[in-house]
């Protein structure tokens, strides 16, 4: 038997329909333009307050402002205990699992973008193994330092936000490839100043609509097999074989290793091991930060999750 299911820091299985976005409190609203400062699970008509769940806040294309610590941090740092919430895949024997996939969509059609609000999402792994209380009093002000140790990441940028192609820390391409050979796109500045962002053929109607995740324009990919808590993607862990960070696909290390003094632990851009874990494992769970924007005024209910995934 497989099952996929969601949860947040407090609560392992979600226990609603799913998780409403709001402005600094419950039930408040979201600017239009602005992202939303508070996360809680609730039922389908976000009317009744769940628990909170940690709030990541889109700040800029490589950074965002979790609720609990700090301001501006770059995902490459993003501790997987500040994710907005976890994918669970359990299943009755062990597996692995592979082609991963994350859409944002409209409850009706997981092709269809949903409708009023663009949506940011970032895969966070942590890599580097640490709790997120050691995180949070060992770090310090160096979570804000692009050049120096990657305590975390599965995302050097938010997929559904513009990636820089020009500047210190920059993309050097559009796209990620996973282990099954499916290419999964985002867009560059540059594309989105020109009005091609997420190329979905129902979006383009409201100004900014085509900057997110949604439709079949920007699918989000997830590592392989990251096992029960991220084990096989954690190098502190022995049984981890080497994995290394997705956006060593498409960050430009020409540029990015020699700025701000050098940039220690990044690496040279590469496609090796840049697709996940291998081990076998009875659950698998990914963590993820997400933040969403409202294009219009009023609720906006037409607006689903929905992960995919092979196993074998």
């Amino acid at each position: 038997m497989a099952e996929i299911t969601f949860g947040i820091g407090t609560q392992q299985n979600i226990v609603g329909s799913g998780l409403g976005f709001y402005g600094a409190t419950f039930g408040s609203s979201v600017q239009i333009g602005s992202f939303q400062d508070s996360t809680y699970v609730t039922n389908a008509a976000g009317t009744a307050q769940g628990p909170a769940a940690t709030n990541i806040k889109f700040s800029t294309p490589g950074s965002g402002t979790p609720s609990t610590v700090g301001s501006g941090i770059p995902l490459t740092k993003m501790n997987s205990g500040n994710r907005t919430f976890h994918v669970n895949f359990d299943h009755t024997s062990d597996v692995n699992v592979q082609n991963c996939q994350l859409r944002i969509y409209d409850r009706t059609d997981t092709n269809f973008p949903a409708s009023g609000v663009v949506t940011k999402v970032a895969e966070i792994v942590n890599f580097d193994g640490k709790t997120t209380a050691a995180w949070t009093s060992s770090n310090g002000s160096d979570n804000v330092a692009y050049n120096s140790n990657c305590y975390g990441s599965g995302d050097m940028f938010w997929w559904g936000a513009p990636w820089p192609d020009a500047g210190t820390w920059r993309a050097a391409q559009n796209y990620y490839d996973n282990s099954s050979g499916v290419r999964f796109r985002n867009f560059t500045q540059t594309e989105a100043t020109a009005g091609n962002g997420n190329g979905d053929s129902r979006l383009g109607v409201v100004t900014g609509d085509t900057e997110t995740v949604g439709g079949t324009g920007v699918v989000v990919p997830l590592f392989n097999s990251p096992g029960s808590g991220g084990h096989f993607v954690n190098s502190v862990n022995t049984d981890v074989a080497a994995v290394q960070p997705k956006w060593l696909q498409y960050y430009d290390s020409t540029n990015r290793d020699t700025a701000a003094g050098g940039t220690p632990n990044l690496g040279t851009k590469t496609t090796t091991n840049t697709f996940g874990g291998t081990g076998l494992a009875k659950r698998h769970t990914w963590y993820a930060a997400l933040s969403a924007s409202p294009l219009s005024i009023g609720s906006k209910t037409q607006y689903g999750l929905y992960v995919s995934l092979e196993y074998l």
